[in-house]
């Protein structure tokens, strides 16, 4: 399941108000889209860690890293700070 992390995430993002107020549709795996207009979001998977049980059951972490990208600091670190309040604490 940890693969389709990058579905989850976009599902998550891109049904946040607040989030898509700032950034509209533009929140990307990997790259951006050629001419992609400030701010955007992209991300990616970076790692997949998993642990084994005793009894045989297994625990996947993902790491998964985000760039904000704006060609205003301040509305990078708000943009950054939206993403992370509708990510903090959700399960997908």
């Amino acid at each position: 399941m940890s693969l389709l992390i990058g579905k989850a995430i976009y599902s998550i993002l891109s049904n946040n108000e607040e989030l898509t107020a700032r950034v509209g549709s533009k929140i990307f795996p990997l790259i951006s889209e050629l001419n992609t207009t400030f701010p955007f979001i992209v991300y990616k998977r970076g790692a997949i860690e998993t642990q084994y049980t005793k009894d045989l059951k297994c625990a996947e972490s993902v790491l998964v890293d985000f760039v904000v990208a704006s060609d205003n600091y301040e509305e990078s670190i708000e943009v950054a700070q939206l993403l992370r309040d509708c990510l903090e604490h959700t399960r997908g």
